[in-house]
């Protein structure tokens, strides 16, 4: 159990216990409780990308960091997604599956430029060749997975109300000689939470 020895003087100042009473000595047994503010964002909708250069908003979060001396930002991120590859390996052509998807994490001040904080990357691949050497028949490799990250500032590049971004673009989706894509993967679920304190 931790806290503060106090005087009935003190409580009107919460944790400031700089000077001796006459009826106590105050001790300080804790750091003092920061102010801290929690922040859920709202949800992106469900996006399919199955083209090299698709992008959309998985999800978004406002704060506003204006009653904070030195906020410490901590971001959390996270999201499904599903991929599948379906890797060609016949008489034509081999073609691998494969797909990656860039997230960034972007913030934008009273709708002033953007400002990009950090960048994580989702890859998924399949091999022709594990195929083409087995004589299998091509059969689509499905995945689902959690695709999550967070991080931290302890002084924040976006100042003020704040709206907190994190957008997912298409680097690669994986193409066969007719142009016609052999991989897709879809994200669902993204969820951005801020939680704020000072430093």
């Amino acid at each position: 159990m931790s806290g503060y020895i106090k005087c009935n003087k003190d409580y009107k100042n919460d944790c400031c216990c700089s000077k001796e009473k006459d009826c106590a000595v105050c001790k300080p047994l804790s750091p003092c409780p920061k102010k801290i503010l929690l922040e859920c964002g709202t949800t992106g909708s469900t996006m399919m990308f199955t083209a090299t250069g698709q992008t959309f908003t998985a999800a978004h979060v406002a704060v506003d960091t204006s009653c904070f001396c030195k906020p410490h930002i901590d971001l959390m991120f996270t999201s499904q997604v599903s991929a599948v590859l379906t890797p060609i390996a016949d008489v034509n052509q081999i073609v691998d599956a494969e797909v990656v998807l860039l997230y960034e994490l972007v913030c934008k001040r009273n709708g002033g430029s953007e400002i990009t904080i950090g960048s994580w990357t989702f890859r998924r691949f399949f091999s022709a060749a594990l195929i083409s050497t087995t004589g299998e028949v091509p059969q689509a490799l499905e995945t689902t997975d959690t695709f999550s990250f967070n991080t931290c500032m302890c002084a924040s590049p976006c100042t003020g109300c704040t709206d907190y971004s994190v957008r997912v673009t298409a680097v690669t989706v994986s193409q066969d000689s007719t142009l016609t894509n052999n991989a897709s993967a879809t994200v669902s679920m993204g969820q951005l939470v801020a939680k704020v304190q000072n430093c």
